[in-house]
């Protein structure tokens, strides 16, 4: 198992790959779809975005974090998106601030000058362990685009 062990939790972190994906859909819990094979592919080609799966002893994929980068003209830098972290149920405490944390390191390493995070407004332990990371709310406004190209 190639990767690198996140402390205390026993797992390898590495790069997603193209045969993760039904373990991510999983652990994201989605049906598979030919459109969702394709967006998956491109977002592991993509090098503006990161994604890495969490893999316990035996291999199995655990849990996953997606970070996205952009250049900011307004706010200056490059900043960083935490896209999504997620983990199989009974495995999230522990588990989401190593992956947190994980991705914070990817960002320092990359540049960027911030990290944001898209949180599900009901996933409540993903949000309770950014705010432990002393993360706090700010002007996120945001809107669902309706009807937007595939």
């Amino acid at each position: 198992m190639a990767g690198r062990l996140l402390p205390g939790v026993g797992v390898r972190v590495r790069r997603g790959r193209r045969h993760d994906l039904p373990e991510v859909r999983a652990i994201l819990g989605r049906p598979a779809d030919r459109r969702e094979v394709r967006d998956y592919r491109r977002h592991l080609a993509d090098l503006g975005a990161d994604v890495y799966v969490a893999e316990d002893a035996g291999g199995t994929i655990v849990a996953l974090v997606s970070v996205a980068y952009a250049r900011s003209l307004v706010r200056g830098g490059v900043s960083a998106l935490l896209d999504g972290v997620r983990a199989r149920p009974g495995t999230e405490a522990p588990l989401l601030d190593g992956l947190i944390a994980f991705a914070e390191e990817r960002a320092r390493r990359r540049g960027c000058r911030r990290l944001s995070a898209w949180v599900e407004p009901d996933d409540t332990t993903a949000r309770a362990a950014f705010l432990a990371r002393g993360y706090r709310p700010g002007p996120w406004l945001e809107t669902e685009l309706g009807g937007a190209p595939a």
